[in-house]
């Protein structure tokens, strides 16, 4: 009942019902989605543009480089989806089918939030190019209140969703990230994705941007600039169309960078839905330029987004290139350490270095004290792991997967006892954590004790276990079964 982008969820699901968990699958369906977004932005375009910028704008739209992110990383599909309904739902509105643009607005919703700003945008596009702005009211007006009310059930949905998330990363729970503090940064945010858009060097997954706290004077100038070209915009929209397509896209913008804080206070995958309407703008003054250099200029983004893709080649190479970036940041040393540790023991004296700075970086981080546990653990070193796991259940005691890994390494020390108390105690409040379930058939089985052992290697009803680790079960299963009675598995292959 927490879920919410139902139509995401239901195209991961089709991606899993068609591939299984290969990666491949789901990198075709984005680069899909991707494709036919930007081929129905080209069509929508020539709405307001001449031929030359239209499809200008659509390469711009299809090949900047800060669509590299959204479209190579797998859970951004949110945004791709989003975009392509709000692009159906922008051309239906184009030729007054209002209801039919508020059905699409639905889905779009449907799919990820941040496009809870599209009915403002459509409006504007109304004011600045209809020849008769709201002649006939009665026509538009119920449908747009209707897209402004599932605009804000969908934003109550997701703060409810939210509240009720542990880490969610939205709204509740974010230390100094207030809904004050984040509309402060977002007005340095702005100029940053505006250099993004005419100067996408410097890309980064995981930016280091420092918080405002206060109205200091980079803030306060940042505010005060983009005051000033949203008047020179709205005073020049119609009679220069480019002003306006930058102006919406500040107003497709304002759900993810206005009062609602986000843990990241910056994100490059934002400005795929606003880049929809700040690319129409760019095109009409690409096409002012004679078409070598329009040419060139296209060109020159094509080769930057090829660039920018060999980072998203492997787990290890995109979080390598965002620690280089942003050297003094948490997430991404972390990250690092983690796919190295999933490379072979070659990759150890690095990844022991990364958690070590990551530490130094932030002592009180619990995630840092558990990666650094099953590092010692994973190389034999368990009175060090039993530390840090305390470490961590000293802070949070009811952390269920702190205790199932403090279990592992008093298993290890050969208390094993204690151990089995630990995963009991897991399992009798989690029936689907696969740790601790695994590492108690392990303590039965190294006891001797196979029918207890056989009793735990059932797989829990309700729980959607990964295939690999139903795998993992139904293996130890048949040879437990073996092992005791010589017969075939009774709880079936």
């Amino acid at each position: 009942p927490e879920r919410t982008r139902p139509l995401t969820y239901l195209t991961f699901r089709v991606n899993y019902r068609l591939g299984g968990d290969g990666p491949g699958g789901y990198h075709l369906l984005n680069l899909l989605l991707h494709g036919l977004t930007a081929w129905c932005a080209w069509g929508l375009f020539h709405s307001f543009a001449r031929p030359r910028a239209a499809l200008l704008a659509a390469a711009v739209f299809a090949f900047h480089p800060v669509q590299t992110e959204p479209v190579a990383y797998v859970f951004a599909r949110a945004t791709i989806l989003a975009t392509l309904f709000a692009v159906l739902s922008w051309r239906a509105w184009t030729d007054k089918r209002f209801w039919t643009s508020t059905l699409w607005f639905a889905a779009a919703l449907l799919a990820k939030e941040e496009v809870a700003a599209l009915p403002l945008f459509l409006v504007g596009c109304e004011w600045f190019f209809s020849r008769s702005p709201f002649r006939d009211s009665r026509a538009w007006l119920k449908p747009w209140g209707v897209m402004w009310l599932l605009a804000a059930t969908a934003g109550v949905r997701l703060l409810y969703a939210a509240s009720v998330t542990k880490g969610s990363g939205f709204a509740f729970e974010l230390g100094e990230i207030t809904p004050l503090s984040y509309l402060l940064t977002q007005g340095r945010a702005v100029w940053l994705y505006a250099r993004l858009l005419f100067m996408p060097a410097g890309l980064n997954f995981d930016r280091d941007f420092a918080l405002s706290t206060s109205f200091d004077a980079a803030t306060g100038a940042a505010w005060i600039a983009l005051a000033a070209i949203v008047f020179l915009a709205v005073r020049r929209a119609r009679s220069q169309p480019h002003w306006y397509w930058l102006l919406g896209a500040l107003f497709l913008l304002l759900p993810t960078s206005s009062v609602a804080p986000l843990a990241d206070l910056v994100a490059e995958r934002r400005l795929y839905l606003p880049l929809l309407s700040a690319s129409l703008g760019v095109g009409l003054m690409l096409a002012r330029f004679p078409r070598v250099v329009s040419f060139a200029a296209v060109l020159l983004l094509v080769g930057l987004s090829s660039y920018r893709s060999w980072d998203w080649q492997t787990e290890e190479s995109l979080w390598r290139a965002t620690e280089e970036a942003s050297p003094n940041k948490t997430r991404p040393k972390l990250q690092l350490a983690r796919a190295l540790g999933a490379m072979g023991r070659e990759h150890r004296d690095e990844q022991h270095r990364l958690l070590q700075e990551t530490k130094q970086l932030d002592p009180a981080n619990l995630d840092v004290a558990t990666e650094l546990g099953v590092f010692y653990l994973q190389t034999g070193r368990p009175a060090e792991a039993l530390e840090h796991f305390q470490s961590v259940l000293d802070a949070s005691p009811r952390d269920l997967q702190a205790h199932s890994n403090y279990g592992a390494a008093l298993s290890m020390l050969g208390r094993r006892d204690d151990a089995r108390w630990e995963f009991e105690q897991v399992l009798a409040e989690d029936p689907c954590n696969f740790d601790a379930r695994n590492n108690l058939i392990l303590l039965h089985q190294e006891a001797g004790r196979l029918g207890e052992a056989l009793e735990r290697a059932g797989e829990p009803r309700g729980c959607r276990l990964p295939k690999g680790q139903r795998d993992a079960l139904s293996a130890a299963r048949k040879q437990l079964a073996e092992a005791t009675t010589g017969s075939p598995d009774p709880h079936g292959p």
